[in-house]
């Protein structure tokens, strides 16, 4: 992005105060399930988590894999693993890794009970944050650990707006977070790539700036990838309404329509498989 682009930021006021509240509840937690986006497995995750966790147990949960192609897919499970944290891919709607990861919650548990067992007390539920960016997967992950529809979740970011204590079985109680982000996105770079996977807000900045920005990083980071998904490299905004026939009346091309139409086909995963990680 060039400096006339306007910045890309976004930091609610409910996840400002989550946040706030999470500080003073980790003290409570014994395990943190870290998702990360599939599409961005290693920029979706932000260094000031590092500094708030210190030496928590975590595990690393990459979402939506379904949406990114397997070869990406597996460098990041490598990347995590090296880093020397227990990581696995997750598609919940197939619930896709879901058993996976319940059996990592599982181990860290048998950990604990025999901690607690040495210290001559009961053993207790794990108690485990789930957290990541927002729009990556939190609520739903926590409805397939427990087999229903209890969180109320959704396609934009922003849907939990507080943290929620949700006891799933004898042995594991989960907190909910709101999405973990940055007060500001100072690397406008990473900020463009998390709103292109509808990461952050549509309204930190607007269709037509984000689309005509997409395909500009599309055509200069990933060749080849225009030309699969629309025939041609590079590609104008223009050119992706005329080919949807996008008209409004007069003939001129409904740039608003294009660029919205543009940026939900990238995210649902319509276009060609891609992760816009730079490995």
């Amino acid at each position: 992005m060039t400096t006339e682009d306007r910045l890309i930021q976004w930091y609610p006021g409910h996840i400002a105060k989550a946040q706030r509240q999470l500080k003073e509840k980790l003290g409570m937690v014994d395990c943190v399930v870290e998702l990360v986006d599939a599409r961005l497995p290693i920029s979706s995750h932000f260094p000031f988590v590092d500094e708030l966790l210190g030496s928590k147990n975590r595990i690393i949960a990459i979402n939506k894999s379904d949406l990114a192609p397997a070869e990406s897919l597996a460098k990041a499970l490598e990347y995590w693993q090296e880093k020397g944290f227990p990581a696995v891919a997750l598609n919940i709607p197939e619930r896709q890794g879901v058993q996976e990861l319940r059996k990592e919650l599982q181990r860290f548990h048998e950990a604990l009970s025999a901690r607690m067992k040495q210290r001559g007390r009961l053993p207790r539920k794990l108690r485990t944050l789930i957290m990541g960016l927002p729009n990556v997967g939190k609520s739903t992950l926590i409805n397939a650990l427990i087999n229903k529809r209890s969180m109320k979740v959704g396609d934009k970011p922003g849907v939990t707006k507080s943290l929620q204590w949700v006891s799933i079985a004898k042995d594991l109680e989960l907190l909910d977070s709101p999405g973990v982000i940055p007060p500001k996105l100072e690397d406008q770079h990473v900020a463009l790539k998390l709103a292109l996977i509808g990461s952050v807000s549509q309204h930190s900045a607007p269709p037509i700036q984000l689309a005509e920005l997409g395909l500009k990083l599309l055509h200069e980071e990933f060749p080849g990838y225009l030309q699969k998904a629309f025939g041609q490299d590079p590609i104008y905004l223009p050119d992706v309404g005329r080919m949807r026939n996008f008209l409004q009346k007069g003939g001129e091309i409904d740039l608003d329509r294009t660029a919205i139409s543009f940026l939900s086909d990238l995210r649902s995963g319509k276009l060609p498989l891609l992760c816009l990680e730079n490995f």
